[in-house]
């Protein structure tokens, strides 16, 4: 069993992962000052970055609201980056209050995790659709004959069955 070293090497030091949701009206150049800020603020913190995924445009599961000068604003798009940091556990709140302050900052998120790499190797990943593709209609078949018969109630005995 292969041990997850989640202490940092440094005393106090715990590592970290941002994931940032900055707001889709900000032009590539804006994006790109706004992570550089956020970089930069762990690193004036004496935090160090370990990785990093520049920002991109997404499209949102669902629409997210901010309140931008007392006016209400629905988001379905939103540029998501995210940084891996390791930073002294004291300083976590002024780093989290720094970044809610930014005004380009639809959400965010920040988790303690391992220094490791997490990702997962893209030809490991597998969608729906590519399973869906790869089942062979005959196997399905087969393997529905072999399912025991459920009972089926007709609608006679099911009216009977709601009056009681």
């Amino acid at each position: 069993m292969t041990e997850i070293n989640i202490e940092s090497t440094k005393e106090g030091f715990k590592v970290y992962e941002l994931g940032i949701h900055l707001l889709p009206t900000l032009s590539e150049a804006d994006v790109q000052v706004e992570f550089s800020k956020i970089k930069s603020n762990i690193e004036k913190l004496e935090g160090e970055i370990i990785s990093e995924s520049q920002p991109r445009m997404f499209k949102l599961s669902y629409e997210i609201p901010k309140t931008i000068k007392a006016q209400k604003k629905w988001y379905e798009t939103a540029y998501f980056g995210w940084v891996k940091f390791e930073l002294d556990a004291s300083k976590l709140a002024l780093f989290d209050k720094f970044v809610k302050e930014l005004e380009n900052t639809l959400r965010y998120l920040i988790v303690k995790t391992v220094r490791e790499n997490t990702l997962v190797a893209k030809e490991i990943i597998a969608t729906q659709d590519d399973v869906l593709k790869e089942i062979d209609v005959n196997e399905v078949i087969s393997t529905t004959d072999e399912v025991e018969d459920i009972d089926v109630l007709d609608e006679e005995t099911v009216l009977e069955t709601e009056e009681k």
